[in-house]
Order: structure tokens, then C-alpha cells, then sequence
């Protein structure tokens, strides 16, 4: 496998950047027909109901299964703390940035140097454990090291180059149609073993130890020749499905045609709280479109309609997370912007509150505009850390953070707490 590693800077920082080569699959922003994804290697078009563990996978159940999340560079946050990698143009080093909710204060994990090595953003498990990894120019070395909150650190050389799509505190995973390998976190060894998920489509994200993920359901393998492969998805489904590691098997939840019957967008998936899993979607709504979110009972097999509001121009900028969990339970999720507001869900009691806030990248260009309001994580004592102004770091303007009761943040309060920003 080749690993092309990336980054995401704090915003505002212009870096260096590697295309991943499983690029996720697009979110519409308006209601038209899904556009066509990169092909997929053909597999069977009809998987069993179940896929049965293997001899090969009979070491694989014994390894240990925690809390997996999404290899994602917009959730680098733990229920105490907040990771950023920060670092300029043709830079030489990356600095990695622990923001502490307990005290408000960001300091400095670790300095990194990259002059001849490749890179990628950095992970954070739920025990705040940090891992990047870094490969030589080249790509014959691959390797990743580990930063634990006691100051250690730990680097090892990876057994293989991998794309690390989930993890957890044992372990980082890359799931295909008919394998999935293993990255010890440990050893560095990468095992891996067969499994069947013909016609991966999308790793949507994790719930609790099981990963939710979509497939392409056609009555034929689906063609690498694009022609070929937009006749025979027209008439294809998107299942939805819980792959559950520990075990190798496969469940069924529901699917629904490749493209939306009304025109409007894929499913997103937002996370989960409980037995509800969250998807936002944008549906066609007479003459315009309006922005839903969307429950999924896992006990009744049922989806129902939670909430719906017409949709604005405004979406939100692009770097902005668009659900927060703490606990490992869904909290909020931002659903749209309008120029002064932004339009919140909160999930606990099931109302939308348009709460007080500016984002820059919404219609000015960055550093003129206020900067406000924005959420960015939730802690795990039920607080916002949000946008708060601008602060300098080397010269350059770089977002400041402020933390906000949860409860004031949704009545309307801009009162935040400042984050002391660490500015070396």
C-alpha cells in the first residue's frame, strides 16, 4: 500500500500539502444529483449476510477493541484537551499544540522536523495520546511516534506503509473489500486479514466499537472504464452498514438509490448518541431546498425527521466542524449559517437555537471580518470552545479560542472565557 500523508494547519497557515489516497466521497452543497465517485475495485455485487471470520482472522479476534474514531483532521480534541499541528510555508518544523480546557492554557507538545521526511496530521486517542506519522522522502521508511501526556515520547518504524482510515487507543485500521490491516500501536506490526465488504463506498465514522461505513450494491461488479461505471451506478443502492472488527461480520441498516430520488444530497452522517445515529441532508423542497436532520433508531430499524429549516446561502466555511461530541456521545450539531448566526442543534432536548457568531470565511476575505462564535470542540464538563478574535503567532494571525458554558453559548452569550494561545 502507498501512504501519501497530509496535514491541516490551523487556519489561516498555508502548508504544504499531500492528497490521502482515499479521498472521501463529496458532500453535495446544493440539491443536485450526487456527482460520480473515483471507481472502486470490483468485488462480488451480492455479499453475504454476514461475512464469517477466517482462519487467517482467528489471531485478528484477539486483539483488543476500543472506542474507534475516524482518521479525521477536524476532530483532534479529547474531553480535556484541544491538538493542532502548527507550521508555515516551507517550513522545516511542525509544532504540535495541546489547548488545556482545565485551565485554558495552549502549550507546546512537541517539535517536529520534516526538512526530508512526509507528513501527517496528527492523531489523538481518547486517553490524549498523540501520534503522527512521517515517512522519508522517498517512501521506504515509514514510521510514527507517539506523545503521551506524562512528557514520553516513543517512535517506531511501521512493519508497512498504511493509510490509516480508524483507530482507537490499541490500534490504527484500514478496511478494503476483501481485507483489513492492522497498525499495532505497540509493536508497529501491521497485520492483516480477509474479510468481505464488496464495493466499499465511504467510511462515514465509528459508533461505540463498530465502524459505520456505505457500500455500492449493483446487480454487476462495478466497471473501472467511467462510462461503464455511471451506466451501472444509475441504477445502484448505498447501503448503509455496521462492520464490526472484533468479530469480522457485516450488518445490514438500510439502503437507499445511489442517487437521492428528490434531487437532494447524501446522507451525512453526523454521529451518534444513544441508539440514534444522526445524518444531515439537503432535500429538494418545492421550489428551493431546505437542511434536515435525520434520526436513525438502531433498535427499531426506523429513520424519522427530527428537524428541517429552509436553506440559506450561507453554509458555513469549510473548515468548520459540523457536529460535536463529548463523551463520546453526540452534543450539537451546526446545521447551517446565516450572516450573523449560526443555526445550532442541540441534541439533549431536540430544539434548534441560533446562536450569536461570525465566521470570516462565510463573505470576507480572512483577518477582516470578525471572528466570533465559532464552535470548534465541546469539553467534557460542558463547555464551547469557540473563535474569540485574532491573535499573533510569529507574525502571522492565527484564530484565538475562548471557552463558553454550553448553556450560555445556546441562549446567545458572546461572554467567553479567553484562551491563553500559545505564541512563540
Amino acid at each position: 500500500m502507498v501512504y501519501y500523508p497530509q496535514i491541516k494547519p490551523e487556519r489561516g497557515i498555508t502548508m504544504k500539502k499531500l492528497a490521502l489516497v482515499f479521498a472521501a466521497a463529496l458532500t453535495l452543497t446544493a440539491c443536485t444529483a450526487a456527482p460520480t465517485e473515483t471507481a472502486i475495485v470490483p468485488a462480488a455485487a451480492d455479499p453475504p449476510a454476514e461475512a464469517a471470520a477466517t482462519e487467517e482472522n482467528a489471531d485478528a479476534e484477539q486483539f483488543p477493541v476500543g472506542e474507534l474514531r475516524l482518521c479525521d483532521d477536524r476532530r483532534c480534541d479529547t474531553d480535556t484537551a484541544y491538538y493542532t499541528l502548527y507550521g508555515h510555508v516551507d517550513t522545516t518544523e511542525l509544532t504540535g499544540l495541546r489547548l488545556d480546557y482545565a485551565d485554558g492554557v495552549q502549550t507546546k507538545v512537541t517539535s517536529l522536523a520534516i526538512a526530508d521526511s512526509l507528513y501527517s496530521d496528527l492523531l489523538v486517542t481518547n486517553d490524549n495520546v498523540v501520534r503522527v506519522f512521517l515517512a522519508n522522502a522517498d517512501g521506504s521508511e515509514f514510521c510514527f511516534k507517539s506523545f503521551y501526556p506524562d512528557g514520553r515520547s516513543e517512535e517506531w518504524t511501521a512493519s508497512q506503509e498504511i493509510t490509516p482510515m480508524v483507530y482507537d487507543e490499541y490500534a490504527a485500521y484500514v478496511l478494503r473489500d476483501n481485507c483489513i490491516a492492522r497498525l499495532d500501536w505497540q509493536t508497529g506490526e501491521v497485520t492483516t486479514w480477509d474479510t468481505s465488504i464488496p464495493q466499499i463506498d465511504e467510511i462515514l465514522g465509528a459508533v461505540g466499537n463498530k465502524i459505520l461505513l456505505t457500500r455500492i450494491v449493483s446487480d454487476m461488479p462495478l466497471p473501472t472504464d467511467p462510462e461503464m461505471y455511471e451506466a451501472v451506478i444509475q441504477n445502484s443502492q448505498r447501503e448503509f452498514d455496521l462492520y464490526d472488527i472484533a468479530t469480522n461480520t457485516l450488518e445490514k441498516l438500510f439502503a437507499e438509490p445511489r442517487y437521492p430520488e428528490d434531487g437532494g444530497s447524501w446522507k451525512i452522517y453526523r454521529g451518534c448518541r444513544g441508539d440514534i445515529l444522526y445524518f444531515a441532508q439537503r432535500k429538494s423542497d418545492g421550489d428551493g431546498c431546505k437542511e434536515a436532520l435525520l434520526g436513525y433508531d438502531l433498535t427499531t430499524g426506523t429513520m424519522q425527521e427530527l428537524y428541517a429549516e429552509a436553506s440559506s446561502d450561507w453554509v458555513g466555511g469549510t473548515g468548520s466542524p459540523k457536529s460535536f461530541s463529548r463523551g463520546g456521545q453526540l452534543e450539537l450539531v451546526f446545521l447551517q449559517s446565516t450572516p450573523d448566526a449560526l443555526h445550532i442543534y442541540n441534541i439533549a432536548d431536540g430544539q434548534m437555537y441560533n446562536v450569536p457568531g461570525h465566521d470570516p470565511t462565510l463573505n470576507a476575505a480572512y483577518g477582516i471580518e470578525e471572528n466570533y462564535g465559532r464552535p470548534i470542540a465541546v469539553t467534557g464538563d460542558g463547555r464551547v470552545l469557540v473563535t474569540d478574535g485574532y491573535c499573533q503567532r510569529n507574525g502571522h494571525t492565527v484564530d484565538a479560542y475562548g471557552l463558553i458554558d454550553l448553556d450560555d453559548y445556546l441562549a446567545g452569550s458572546t461572554d467567553s472565557h479567553p484562551v491563553q494561545m500559545w505564541a512563540q
